[in-house]
């Protein structure tokens, strides 16, 4: 056997399982089945008979019907499965397959027409139609200028509008009453709807229309959005495409802006789809029993009267123990009970424009400095009246709720950026040619939205890198023992105060070695250098690093680890490295939960103020006088934990005179950034704080070691230290 008929052999076998033990009408089964009937579609070509290709498309529009409820009878499913599996041997064995299909494909039904034999009915017919589409050709010839500029802006924003479809699907199909999803998804047929009437399109008018009736049903809960609601909806994009990639062509070559398409067989599926939803809506299970002709209203009524002296048990049960109803029927009632359920009260929203949130966070955050102010004015303090300071607790407890809430409008879940990764992860296997398997954990996480926007191309660039370079091509796996298909993980989740973001592979790890020496051959690191594992993993993130041997499409130029790097910084976070060699890898982000709020320690220098973030401290001590040492062309140092760690006087950077100027009188702080750490040098520890974060302005902003500042409670400003540029000053002036 080939290796190109291997993939279609294995996922017949697969589709063949599952059709065997296929339990009535197991939606989830269905699907599995219909997974494998497309990749079988998808690798037809490999097969030269042309009743395979024929017979997959009847088997499959065979299956759309049984998962519509269209069909029940699974036995010309079973039928199709094995023909193909027979045709499939006829191929390995480069055998011609002589058995006549012919009652089988009519058992099935006729397939759908593919765009090929479209083009052929529509040759056939040219004749017939030749009046109608002179006719369009006519009018399109007579288009003014402005007419043209409106079916143009039409074809454009009629098709964006349907790729952001698909990628709000994935949103509902995890969750089927997100109404926000619903929305998203109906919004863009609604539009196509009423545009098109106004044009006069009327084929994209009605289909149009008949999915804005689906996904309305949708709105109001009269439906539960599953896998054949999907299906429809995805069908109607596919086919609106065409239509409208059809009015762009008529534009172009001054011909029908209509193709033509039958839409009557989709629209019978949506319509019949509504159709049940409204007989079946809000019904329950001895009704829905009686209309589909189980049992009658009198064996109902008596089952009613068992099951009221009986309150432990169900009706199912009890119509089943009576061989009222078979077991099979009764499940079947069940799942149209949830799949058409009654409405639901949804969550009232409203939109709201970020901008108006943006000055509730800031007037908020103002709010919550005034009232800090008040708590420590001295006036106040010294009048030690009971009742004011009751009033200015519960003040405190409203303010703090109120600043709570106000960051809470800000959050989102980093669901969309997650789910965004999916085509990509796709494509991207398809291009290096490598089977790779995303999983997403933590979608429901919510994070800063600011973050979201900004963390989306650092994902991309990681994730390209862990197709590209970290998980090998499935022969190599699977020599290796691992299996052929890849794994990718995305896992998000909260810790203390920040956002973790986990990207891991189980593909081949990172090269300590090969990394290493192209530092080196770059001169990034001395041939003496004694560096960690960890110290070597960072270096890919170092500008035009690359370990790749060759450029691809995908990756291998020397650009996106730096600038993973620079947006995660950016964004106040860090990310680490763990990999096994042969096992795979895991890059962690570590993200604060907003940009608004940051949380520090208050330290004191001289008479000044600074909040130190929280993420960069390791610890804080006051320094025996034994563990501090000078050496010798590098400075001071301090013994902490075993390892000398250079002291820097933070009075010295900032420009002011510090109460100590011996370590062990004073207190040291020791910070950490990208696995560097250094001790610095201060008076006094005041507390650790949570404070709204003030730019510095335009100005100020490039001032290296400050990353902004905070009105403390006293109306004094307090700067917040950027540990990376400290380091970089470190560097230079120690």
């Amino acid at each position: 056997m080939s290796q190109g008929l291997k993939p279609i052999g294995k996922q017949l076998e697969l589709m063949a399982l599952e059709v065997v033990t296929l339990d009535g009408e197991d939606i989830q089964s269905l699907g599995k089945i219909m997974n494998s009937i497309d990749a079988i579609e998808g690798l037809s070509g490999q097969i030269d008979q042309p009743v395979f290709r024929r017979l997959t498309g009847a088997v499959k529009q065979y299956l759309e019907k049984l998962i519509l409820f269209e069909e029940s009878d699974v036995a010309p499913l079973e039928e199709g499965v094995g023909c193909l599996q027979d045709i499939f041997r006829a191929a390995s064995r480069e055998e011609d397959f002589k058995k006549d299909m012919g009652p089988l494909l009519e058992k099935l039904g006729p397939p759908d027409l593919t765009p090929r034999e479209e083009n052929v009915k529509e040759t056939e017919n040219h004749d017939s139609n030749e009046n109608v589409q002179n006719q369009d050709a006519e009018e399109i010839q007579e288009l003014n200028e402005e007419d043209r500029e409106i079916l143009s802006d039409f074809v454009s924003e009629s098709l964006e509008n349907l790729a952001s479809i698909e990628l709000n699907l994935i949103d509902l199909e995890d969750d089927p009453e997100n109404l926000e999803a619903i929305n998203a998804i109906f919004r863009p047929f609604h539009t196509i709807k009423g545009v098109s009437a106004f044009l006069h399109l009327e084929k994209i008018n009605k289909l149009a229309h008949g999915s804005e009736n689906l996904l309305d049903k949708a709105r109001d809960g009269d439906i539960k959005v599953e896998g054949n609601v999907v299906d429809l909806v995805l069908e109607s994009v596919d086919m609106l495409k065409r239509m409208i990639q059809g009015v762009e062509e008529g534009l172009r070559n001054g011909t029908a802006l209509e193709r033509g398409l039958d839409i009557n067989p989709l629209l019978d599926k949506i319509q019949s789809f509504i159709s049940r939803s409204d007989a079946l809506s809000g019904k329950l299970l001895g009704e829905i029993l009686v209309e589909e002709g189980v049992i009658t209203k009198e064996k109902l009524d008596e089952s009613l009267k068992e099951q009221e002296e009986k309150p432990d048990k169900k009706l199912g049960e009890i119509l089943v123990e009576e061989r009222s109803a078979d077991p099979r029927e009764v499940v079947e009632a069940l799942r149209s009970q949830k799949k058409f359920g009654g409405k639901k009260p949804l969550d009232l929203q409203i939109k709201v424009d970020t901008k108006k949130l943006d000055i509730l966070v800031d007037m908020t955050g103002e709010l919550v400095i005034a009232q800090s102010m008040l708590r420590q004015n001295e006036t106040l303090i010294s009048v030690g009246n009971q009742k004011l300071n009751q009033n200015l607790n519960q003040l405190n407890q409203i303010t703090s709720t109120l600043q709570k809430t106000a960051m809470s409008l800000r959050m989102v879940p980093i669901r969309s950026t997650f789910q965004k990764m999916v085509r990509l992860v796709r494509d991207l296997a398809k291009k290096s040619g490598k089977q790779v398997t995303l999983t997403m954990g933590g979608e429901d996480t919510e994070i800063d939205r600011n973050v979201v926007d900004e963390l989306y191309e650092p994902m991309v660039h990681m994730i390209r890198n862990a197709v590209d370079h970290g998980i090998e091509e499935p022969q190599t796996r699977e020599a290796n023992g691992k299996p052929a298909n890849g794994s990718l993980q995305l896992q998000a989740y909260h810790r203390g105060g920040n956002v973790i973001i986990e990207i891991s592979d189980d593909g081949k790890g990172l090269d300590r070695e090969r990394i290493l020496e192209k530092a080196k051959a770059n001169k990034m690191v001395t041939d003496e250098a004694d560096l960690s594992d960890s110290e070597i993993y960072n270096l890919i993130f170092q500008p035009g690093f690359s370990t790749a041997r060759e450029v691809t499409e995908v990756s291998g130029r020397g650009v996106g680890m730096d600038v993973v790097k620079k947006a995660i910084e950016k964004l106040r976070g860090r990310v680490e490295i763990n990999s096994t060699p042969g096992q795979g890898s895991i890059f962690t982000i570590n993200l604060p939960l907003t940009l608004a709020i940051i949380e520090g320690m208050v330290v004191k220098v001289g008479e000044e103020r600074y909040i130190i973030p929280a993420l960069a401290i390791l610890e804080s001590f006051r320094p025996e006088k034994a563990q501090y040492s000078t050496v010798k062309g590098k400075g001071e140092m301090v013994l902490v934990r075993g390892k000398l760690i250079p002291l820097i006087r933070l009075d010295r950077i900032v420009g002011t005179k510090g109460k100590y100027q011996n370590p062990w009188e004073g207190l040291v702080v020791a910070v950490e950034h990208e696995k560097y750490q250094m001790c610095l040098l201060l008076d006094e520890l005041l507390g650790k704080e949570e404070v709204v974060i003030k730019s510095l302005g335009e100005n100020l902003k490039h001032i290296r070691g400050l990353a902004g500042g905070a009105i403390m409670g006293d109306g004094r400003v307090g700067l917040i230290l950027d540990v990376a540029g400290l380091f970089e000053i470190a560097r230079e002036d120690y």
